[in-house]
């Protein structure tokens, strides 16, 4: 089976074009239009309360996790991202979307962008799918918030895994990332989350906030390893909603 072209199950992938891995022209974006990178009060207050925060950390929100293992059977994934010419297996399931979206749109934002024929932030997604209102087993994580933005699982299968890179490293990132590793094949045994040089310590059906600007990359030794992404706007009652749950203080 060809997984260059193929899912596990022999169902032909609609691929994306190969990535461009140029780099991000920050610098250009700046001079054309200033204002887009310039930090305002608030997002210097958050990035430097997250910043003391740590990179990885552990946070508290139980949830009955065999309650989702019985949900997440009924739900179905799609290829997340596959693209041309490389074996990739790793699916995804879309929680919180653009208005309209099914739990099988395009989870990606380059995806949706060239959907929706329009520029997205992750805040643009912001309504919850089907698949959220099934999947009551995570509400605790999920509603805590409020208004979250893009927010997905993603099951990565053996060999599946994400490329070493940064999200939105820049200061006026509009949302901060927290991510739950669901079941029993998302601990270390199975999945490996490097931050830089460093391989994280992960629980399975445990919550952590991330400090995605750094570089990280994954990979998957098993099938069925989950992962619960969560976009949540950066506000500082957000991060103070963070702070509130941060399991060792």
């Amino acid at each position: 089976m060809d997984l260059k072209k193929t899912d596990k199950d022999g169902n032909e992938l609609n691929l994306t074009p190969k990535a461009n891995r140029s780099q991000s022209d920050y610098y250009s974006y700046w001079k054309n239009d200033p204002a887009s990178l310039e930090p305002t009060a608030e997002d210097i207050k958050c990035e430097l309360q997250l910043q003391a925060l740590g990179d990885f950390e552990l946070l508290h929100f139980p949830f009955d996790s065999k309650l989702f293992e019985k949900q997440i059977q009924e739900q179905s994934f799609v290829p997340y991202l596959r693209r041309e010419g490389i074996s990739n297996d790793r699916e995804g399931l879309l929680l919180v979307g653009l208005e309209g979206d099914k739990p099988t749109d395009s989870l990606s934002r380059p995806e949706a962008i060239k959907r929706a024929g329009r520029m997205l932030y992750e805040k643009d997604f912001k309504y919850p799918t089907q698949a959220y209102r099934d999947l009551t087993s995570i509400h605790p994580i999920l509603d805590y918030w409020g208004e979250l933005g893009r927010t997905m699982i993603i099951r990565s299968n053996k060999g599946g895994w994400f490329p070493p890179h940064r999200d939105s490293p820049h200061l006026v990132r509009d949302c901060f990332r927290v991510v739950t590793f669901l079941g029993s094949q998302s601990g270390m045994n199975s999945y490996e989350w490097w931050l830089g040089d460093n391989r994280q310590t992960i629980v399975a059906n445990k919550t952590y906030f991330v400090d995605t600007r750094k570089v990280h990359r994954t990979h998957s030794w098993d099938d069925d390893s989950l992962h619960l992404i969560l976009n949540i706007p950066k506000t500082w009652e957000n991060v103070m909603k963070l702070m509130s749950c941060v399991e060792h203080y």
